[in-house]
């Protein structure tokens, strides 16, 4: 009996051994799974799992659930290093995950997750939407992951991924890039997703869904190599038509717009004080309103494309290639601005071979006006450059390179040839107190009508001297008269000044109202073409003298002489001439000097000043100016406030 104990013993000795070690097993694997446990709550309360595996310096855990934390995986490995009695995580692997918005009010914060000691992080095959209000991260290396304030989410990442894939909500800035970004593009916030690889390179595309709560659609990539970050952006502009009618709308001066844009955009950020961008945009069916522009509605198509670069942190824009069209008429341009240390704009536009038939078909006919109807052909050569220097704006600059020897014009609803021949035309002019007339311009249908060679040899030096210098040597446009008013206007920061010359007065005073207006300035262009290339010199100076405002009721030099010095106008003294001359650009604001009978000594100058330059210039001779000096003005005439 004895013997069969022992060998029973002896037979249950490995069982029991086993039982043993499956106990010890059990145990470990109870005080591990609670150890486990203990560790996962202590950074989420709410965590749990299906199952976990032990292996050799590794753990398995199935389907791991933290709510609170906003996290779920279906397989989770936690790599173990040291030896048995002083475990380590090495690491630890999150596969097939999902990230997820926490709703718990009781959700770990995140300062203090961030402080604890977490081991190094990897996530494959997960899908991660990030919602919260921060993004930000230490990668194993020490280099900070940067933030971005927005809809991005509480996610820390301690070490990089092999891939990733992120589904972004109103994001206003790019984690790890925030320098990367320009001025112009911030204070915008974006929705969409991306998703890319991380090591050994970081390469990332993504898609823009939302741009400032609006639908949109654009495309970009993001890559990271050897801390060098360059980002690429490509648009449709089709679909972001109300975000771009809204920033549209605050550059138009409280113009009113409605259009389709499409065409694309494309920028480059190569990580450097440089930004590159291409774009084709177009503006169809555009119709605009603005009482600057025209005093009705107009329709066209407007299409813009260019290439260039910018430089953020030096304030300067280039760009080396570009087109605007309007309709069928096209213009290629470029440009360099810079607005930092220096506020300066050169701009170059030319189209050696535009038709008149584009022309014509490109100009709305809410544009043209009285000239509506009009019909060109041949072709106009343009090319200008613009210079404005706005800190130093005697630099400003323009050159005009305009041929219009070869356009013709099949059919103009206004004519010329009646003014020309001297064959009972006549005009409408209306004055700044409210007053019209109806003024012929030939002896037949005005007998007090004054032929150029009665009107004083002073009449036209005079004339030239205050008004348009060089009106004998232009074709109805001086380069000299734009250059001055540019500087001028930029010089006080608003229009104090234009640059007509006396053919493109006398249009205006012919033809057009006292709007002011681009569509009026667009016909006036025209229209001292046609009347310099119809009326000769005298006869633009005739027709002018015998019809300019120059007091109330008061129209052409003629009735000014009677009105202001009870004289014929071939009796007028050199100085009296002056006067009325000195008084061209405002009869309406000078009048009121011959109320009170008597110039202020600063009006004087002014005037004495005009037949001094006349005589400087050899336009009048010597004896001429100092008998003038010596002269005084008597308003004899019956001068009133109406």
């Amino acid at each position: 009996m004895k013997g069969f104990w022992k060998e029973l013993s002896f037979l249950l000795r490995p069982l029991i051994i086993i039982v043993c070690i499956s106990l010890c097993l059990f145990l470990l694997h109870l005080l591990a799974t609670a150890t486990l446990k203990k560790r996962l709550r202590e950074i989420d309360e709410g965590s749990s799992f299906d199952g976990v595996s032990y292996g050799f310096y590794s753990i398995l855990i199935e389907n791991l659930r933290m709510p609170d934390v906003g996290l779920s995986a279906e397989e989770t490995y936690i790599i173990i290093e040291g030896d048995l009695l002083h475990p380590s995580v090495s690491s630890v692997v999150f596969n097939r995950v999902d990230v997820h918005r926490s709703t718990s009010e009781t959700s770990t914060s995140s300062s203090s997750i961030s402080s604890a000691v977490m081991p190094p992080i990897s996530i494959i095959n997960g899908s991660i939407p990030l919602y919260g209000t921060e993004f930000f991260g230490r990668r194993a290396d020490g280099i900070d992951m940067g933030s971005a304030s927005g809809s991005w989410g509480s996610v820390f990442l301690y070490h990089s991924c092999d891939s990733i894939s992120v589904v972004f909500n109103n994001c206003s800035s790019i984690p790890g890039a925030e320098d990367l970004v320009p001025d112009l593009a911030r204070g915008h916030s974006i929705s969409g997703n991306c998703s890319g690889i991380l090591e050994p390179v970081t390469s990332i595309s993504g898609y823009i869904t939302e741009l400032d709560g609006h639908p949109a659609s654009a495309s970009f990539d993001y890559c990271l190599q050897e801390d060098q970050p360059s980002i690429s952006l490509a648009m449709d502009f089709s679909q972001v038509a109300e975000p771009a009618m809204t920033i549209l709308d605050s550059l138009s001066s409280g113009a009113i717009m409605t259009a389709a844009p499409s065409g694309s955009l494309s920028v480059i950020f190569p990580g450097n004080d440089s930004v590159f961008f291409s774009t084709n945009l177009v503006f169809d069916s555009l119709s605009i309103f603005s009482e600057a522009v025209a005093p009705d509605t107009f329709f066209t198509d407007v299409g813009f494309s260019c290439t260039g670069f910018v430089l953020p942190d030096s304030g300067f824009v280039v760009v080396d290639s570009g087109f605007i069209s309007f309709h069928d008429l096209t213009l290629s341009f470029n440009l360099n601005y810079s607005w930092d240390r220096r506020r300066k704009l050169n701009l170059f536009i030319s189209n050696r071979s535009l038709s008149g038939a584009s022309i014509i078909e490109s100009i709305p006919p809410e544009l043209l006006g009285s000239l509506r109807g009009l019909d060109l052909g041949g072709e106009l050569s343009v090319a200008a450059e613009l210079l404005l220097d706005w800190d130093y704006p005697d630099s400003c600059d323009i050159n005009l390179d305009i041929d219009a020897s070869r356009l013709t014009v099949g059919y103009s609803p206004i004519t010329f040839g009646r003014l020309r021949d001297q064959t009972g035309a006549d005009c409408r002019m209306r004055d700044s107190w409210g007053n019209s007339s109806i003024i012929g311009l030939d002896t037949l249908t005005n007998p007090e009508f004054v032929f150029f060679d009665s009107l004083p040899a002073c009449f036209e030096p005079l004339l030239r001297c205050a008004e348009d210098a060089s009106f004998r040597r232009h074709h109805g446009f001086s380069e000299y008269h734009i250059r001055n008013s540019i500087r001028a206007n930029m010089e006080r920061g608003r229009f104090v000044r234009g640059g007509s010359t006396l053919s493109m007065q006398l249009a205006k005073n012919l033809f057009l109202g006292r709007e002011k207006t681009l569509s009026r300035k667009l016909q006036e262009v025209f229209l001292t073409w046609r009347l310099e290339r119809w009326l000769s010199k005298e006869r633009i100076l005739e027709i002018y003298a015998n019809i300019v405002e120059l007091g109330p009721g008061v129209f052409g030099f003629n009735s000014a002489a009677m009105y202001y010095f009870n004289e014929e106008v071939s009796d007028l003294s050199v100085k009296e001439m002056a006067y009325l001359v000195s008084i061209l650009p405002g009869p309406k604001l000078y009048h009121r000097y011959a109320v009170r009978g008597v110039l202020p000594d600063y009006w004087d100058s002014y005037v004495e000043r005009l037949i001094t330059i006349c005589g400087n210039r050899g336009w009048l001779p010597e004896s001429v100016v100092s008998g003038a000096l010596a002269d005084t003005l008597i308003f004899d005439g019956d001068v009133s406030l109406f």
